[in-house]
């Protein structure tokens, strides 16, 4: 090790004097000579003894080069160690990015979603809308009237078959709307019997004082007895009480509650009490306004920020009272669905309403209509379903025929000229 320090310092002094002399033959200064050849006397002197250091030294000498030779090794060890740590911080930024994604994919996730349109099994037009996705199902409304009710417990139950409504929405109280939430002495146990019902959304005001409506009442507030939470649309959209103005469904699905004045201002149009809904699916809205008239819906446009609609359920039917332009001109609905019978004693549906849906899709569907023996399925059972929350596909349980390519439709109503 001595030794070894020696040759250092010779090396050292060898390298100071050459740099030295270098230095001083640039120069012209006098004495320069006797100081530049007595450095390099100095350098040679530290040269010879460096030399003869390192021939004493044969063991010392190959220690050295060995030494230098795992120095080149551990460089390139390093520099491979270096790569290994390019490549491991490459895979682990790729990972760190397919973790990212995959959270983002996670956080992007739409689940599926079928909205069905029940026929009501009978000639009285009526709604009944089962939505679902994955084992949470919402149900609107229970028409037409308690002779519906060994037709739509049965098909609700078949895709309902762990026997719980997540959520139940009466829009508002007349018949064709709530006639299946009570029981019938011929048809057995409807909705609120037949299921347990964990949210229940209503309307907040109403002028209707039948039978049927307390019916209706005393069955609900057995539910909520049971444990069943009741809620107003009016408590939804303020967020009071428990309730809530949007409920998470499902993955990228909502269910929200929209507001419309008569909410909280009188009517003399029960229709105009309407619960109004907003379901949101990733791109897709679906939107379902009950029998909600025009004074109604130019509530609804001026009291919420309306989106474009993948689907529309007709209101009132398909009446010409309701589906104003003011509404359609906003929500621009590319299906169309109006639970009817068509041509029942109030004539639904109505040339008014095919007439401002038409110049937004001529995709519009109805279950049934009426004939000499009743009533005879349309499309019967309409299935809107949509697995990506971009696109949807319409699938009828008696067939898929647009309601202007049907029969009655020719002898009935009259083509717009958007459906030329």
């Amino acid at each position: 090790m001595k030794k070894l320090n020696k040759i250092a310092k010779n090396f050292l002094c060898l390298t100071l004097a050459a740099t030295l002399g270098a230095s001083f033959a640039a120069c012209d200064f006098g004495g320069v000579d006797s100081v530049l050849n007595s450095a390099i006397s100095d350098a040679n002197s530290s040269l010879d003894d460096v030399l003869s250091d390192m021939s004493s030294m044969p063991g010392e000498t190959s220690s050295k080069t060995e030494s230098s030779s795992d120095v080149e090794s551990d460089l390139e060890s390093s520099e491979n160690s270096s790569e290994s740590v390019e490549s491991s911080s490459e895979e682990s930024s790729s990972e760190e990015n397919s973790s990212s994604g995959g959270v983002e994919e996670e956080e992007n996730k739409i689940s599926p979603l079928d909205v069905h349109f029940l026929h009501v099994g009978n000639a009285t037009s009526g709604d009944c809308t089962l939505i679902k996705s994955g084992n949470t199902e919402i149900l609107i409304d229970a028409g037409s009237t308690t002779g519906s009710i060994g037709t739509i417990v049965p098909y609700i139950k078949s895709y309902c078959t762990d026997g719980i409504l997540e959520y139940v929405i009466a829009t508002h109280a007349h018949q064709d709307h709530i006639a299946g939430f009570t029981n019938s002495s011929s048809q057995g146990k409807g909705i609120f019997e037949s299921f347990e019902c964990k949210t229940i959304i209503d309307f907040p005001k109403t002028t209707v004082t039948s039978k049927l409506y307390g019916e209706y009442v005393s069955l609900r507030d057995a539910e909520v007895k049971a444990g069943a939470k009741h809620y107003t649309a009016l408590e939804c959209w303020n967020n009071a009480n428990g309730a809530q103005r949007s409920f998470t469904i499902a993955d990228g699905i909502t269910l929200n509650i929209l507001y419309q004045k008569y909410y909280e201002s009188s009517t003399s149009n029960e229709n105009n009490n309407s619960v109004c809904t907003l379901i949101t699916q990733g791109e897709n809205n679906y939107l379902f306004t009950g029998d909600l008239e025009s004074g109604g819906e130019k509530s609804l446009v001026q009291s919420n920020k309306l989106p474009k609609c993948k689907l529309f359920k007709a209101g009132h039917h398909g009446s010409n009272t309701s589906n104003t332009t003011e509404l359609l001109s906003v929500i621009q609905p590319e299906v169309v669905v109006a639970n009817c019978c068509c041509g029942d004693k109030f004539g639904f549906p109505h040339q008014e309403f095919i007439d401002n849906v038409a110049p937004y899709t001529d995709k519009v569907y109805i279950p049934s209509m009426s004939s000499s023996s009743g009533f005879v399925l349309l499309n019967g059972n309409i299935v809107v379903s949509s697995t990506d929350g971009k696109t949807v596909r319409v699938n009828c349980s008696n067939n898929n025929t647009l309601f202007k390519d049907t029969k009655w439709f020719e002898e009935n109503r009259k083509f717009p000229s958007y459906w030329a």
